[in-house]
């Protein structure tokens, strides 16, 4: 796979770019390689992605700061992301909501209906059946076995890989109705899947983010602080004069890539906590410590 090419590079920007500029830019580039113009659909796909992240604030400073490793989507793992992928015998696929429980098998029954072979097929083949289940964030994450119920009363047992997002399906071939007709095949049970959101955690693509909140000291001073993950806690390195809203990249504790075995960061963006109900003596040493600043900190005559 060719190497991404920088998103300003792609828009023909600076990094101090406007979001004004960054729009104007979108709008040129998205006009002049549009398919339905004559333009190249890849450099068109291309130009979206740049804009999509850049146009985010909170994007915008991860790509700033990380490149394209602070954000990762669903293209990270490799090959088309809306492209199935096949665990243990079972496909996985995206699930948009256009499940067709009347029992056709998938795209070759519907060529063959339009060619004069199908429709015979289409009546000896069993129906499609279609279930869901919901797990939680950390068995999407590292993966699952769960068994569900399908139509018929019986039981089936699932492998659910590791790095599944919410709204994938997975299809299990041959697991949903029996055949109606002498030498049909059985239809294929679709199980959708539903991930509980996480108290501490977001997902976006192969990304896990997270916040931490410091003390006004710690981030004046620098510290080192206990971060929550997925694979338990790490210490983390906060260097001194960190601004809130600064983020930071653990390599490795983010979402495992389904088509590989690398897994994405987790990004960890640090909110730094304002102090209430100062004492007394707390605003006296901040406001001195505020005019020893203005008059030059080592400036002590």
């Amino acid at each position: 796979m060719s190497e991404k090419r920088d998103y300003y590079e792609v828009l023909g920007l600076a990094k101090s770019a406007s979001v004004d500029e960054i729009k104007k830019a979108y709008r040129k580039a998205a006009v002049k390689h549009h398919p339905d113009k004559g333009g190249d659909e890849t450099k068109f796909k291309e130009v979206s992605e740049a804009y999509e992240v850049l146009k985010d604030p909170a994007k915008k400073q991860r790509y700033d700061q990380f490149g394209h490793a602070g954000v990762a989507g669903g293209a990270a793992s490799g090959g088309n992301p809306f492209e199935g992928f096949n665990f243990n015998g079972q496909n996985i696929n995206f699930d948009f909501g256009g499940f067709n429980g009347g029992g056709f098998g998938g795209i070759e029954d519907i060529f063959d209906m339009f060619t004069g072979g199908g429709f015979s097929r289409q009546r000896a083949r069993g129906a499609d059946y279609q279930t869901s289940v919901t797990i939680d964030f950390e068995e999407a994450i590292f993966g699952t076995e769960k068994t569900v119920g399908v139509r018929t009363g019986d039981h089936v047992k699932i492998k659910i890989p590791a790095g599944i997002d919410d709204g994938m399906q997975i299809r299990l071939a041959g697991k949903g109705g029996e055949p109606r007709g002498d030498g049909g095949a059985p239809g294929d049970l679709y199980v959708a899947i539903s991930v509980r959101p996480h108290k501490k955690f977001t997902r976006e693509g192969s990304l896990i983010l997270s916040q931490e909140t410091i003390s006004m000291v710690d981030a004046a001073l620098g510290c080192e602080l206990e971060v929550a993950t997925v694979d338990g806690p790490v210490v983390m390195k906060v260097p001194a004069g960190t601004q809130s809203g600064t983020d930071f990249k653990l390599s490795g504790h983010g979402v495992p890539l389904i088509r590989s075995d690398g897994r994405g960061p987790q990004i960890v963006t640090i909110q730094v906590e304002t102090p209430r109900n100062l004492t007394k003596k707390q605003k006296e040493l901040l406001q001195e410590f505020e005019g020893k600043k203005r008059r030059g900190l080592f400036d002590f005559n």
